[in-house]
């Protein structure tokens, strides 16, 4: 499924914060104990690819990135077999991040939505159909720079199991068809410069790339 298309059917965005204990522990964050929910604004959604603007006056930004699953049924205190039927396509997100914004506001006890959706926050690949349950055990993200590998993970290194976060969502939270996860970054996460150039993989297949421009 293409950018342009998966933008057409996403409903809501829901993220998982420290799901990789490395990148926990690199942001000097306790491990926690259950998944850490928060959302991203649908109108920060912008194609993984081509050229990606982000304002150099917004501070510090931060690659983070994310395997992404879309779900294909509605979900409500939903158990595993029901949401690994729900569970309909997978691709790769950047939970673009402004550092320095996000400080600021956890020290005051406030909320992330500021430093979590401004424009362009939100890159999305092309998104592919699952092929079976088991395979969102086995998925592998990768994101290079300029050339240089930056960031690499897995399922097999989350904290909480894909299944596991989508559960536990559904039993606080109404999920819709359409409605994205993301699931966490490992470690090694770090700011954006201009002209930086993004290649991200899944399982091995470069699925997306950008340029970004800061200015």
């Amino acid at each position: 499924m293409s950018s342009s298309d998966i933008l057409k059917t996403i409903g809501s965005i829901y993220c998982v914060g420290r799901n990789y204990a490395d990148h926990a522990k690199e942001l000097n964050n306790p491990v926690p104990k259950e998944p850490i929910i928060f959302t991203k604004s649908t109108a920060c959604i912008v194609p993984f690819e081509g050229k990606i603007f982000i304002p150099d006056n917004l501070g510090r930004c931060d690659y983070e990135t994310e395997i992404a699953v879309q779900l294909g049924n509605d979900l409500y205190q939903a158990n595993q077999d029901r949401v690994l039927e729900a569970l309909s396509c997978v691709g790769i997100a950047l939970d673009l991040t402004l550092r320095d914004r996000q400080n600021e506001l956890r020290a005051k006890k406030y909320p992330w939505v500021l430093a979590k959706s401004f424009v362009n926050a939100c890159p999305l690949s092309k998104f592919r159909q699952l092929n079976d349950s088991k395979e969102i055990e086995q998925l592998e993200i990768k994101l290079e720079i300029n050339g240089e590998l930056r960031q690499q993970g897995s399922t097999k290194q989350m904290v909480f199991s894909i299944p596991d976060l989508i559960t536990f969502i559904s039993q606080n939270i109404p999920l819709r068809s359409g409605d994205i996860v993301l699931t966490g970054t490992p470690a090694n996460v770090g700011p954006l410069k201009n002209h930086d150039y993004l290649v991200a993989f899944l399982n091995g297949e470069a699925i997306a790339e950008a340029e970004i421009l800061r200015t």
